[in-house]
């Protein structure tokens, strides 16, 4: 992890972040009744559990300060830590941890870390395409990972986020056409893994 000012995080790597995360984050009060029953009917129809209705506040109380274990106990804390966290900072405070905390995958922590380790380079440079794809890495990052067997469908998602980012007047249509064509120039993988995509499959 590399932490860095909010003032050095570019707009579009927060902008693609809501986008995908939580359209709704500069206007709820931590939690999004709405975003909850839409990701609840959205899993239904689909039969799996495809969306998530967790706010940016509440997926950093989740990864800053509580486990991984899905009980019901953990996510009523959850919803009491975001609910204290909105009321103790701004939302620009609230995104700017989150920016600076949450797994992008190969133990990257953080947009500077994930910046320079799958696109060598710092978060304040990163591309409208470039932060749409690190954007969706947050949501399954071993699964979504560029160096793992789903490399296409983490593209998918890149375009899906910035696709999102249109219906939210982030971009234009031209600029958004224009990053869908971009080539995504990774890193390769600096993780000493002899067989890198059956490690990944067995992680996912």
């Amino acid at each position: 992890r590399s932490v860095i000012p909010f003032s050095d995080i570019p707009n579009v790597v927060r902008d693609a972040t809501i986008a995908v995360e939580d359209a709704n984050f500069y206007t709820h009060p931590a939690i999004d009744i709405r975003g909850i029953l839409r990701a609840v009917a959205v899993n239904l129809l689909r039969g799996s559990r495809s969306q998530g209705g967790s706010t940016i506040t509440q997926q950093l109380a989740k990864n800053a300060f509580l486990t991984r274990e899905k009980l019901f106990t953990r996510k009523i804390k959850e919803l009491i830590l975001a609910y204290r966290i909105e009321q103790r900072y701004s939302k620009d405070e609230i995104l700017s941890l989150y920016l600076n905390q949450i797994p992008y995958g190969s133990n990257a922590y953080g947009i500077e870390a994930a910046a320079e380790t799958f696109f060598g380079k710092s978060a304040e440079n990163l591309t409208l395409a470039e932060s749409a794809l690190l954007a969706s890495l947050p949501r399954a990052p071993s699964y979504y990972s560029p160096y793992g067997s789903h490399l296409k469908e983490l593209l998918l998602r890149k375009d899906l986020a910035l696709d999102r980012m249109l219906e939210l007047g982030f971009i234009s249509g031209s600029e958004r056409d224009e990053a869908k064509k971009e080539k995504m120039n990774l890193k390769r993988s600096k993780q000493k893994i002899l067989a890198p995509h059956y490690v990944l499959y067995i992680k996912e």
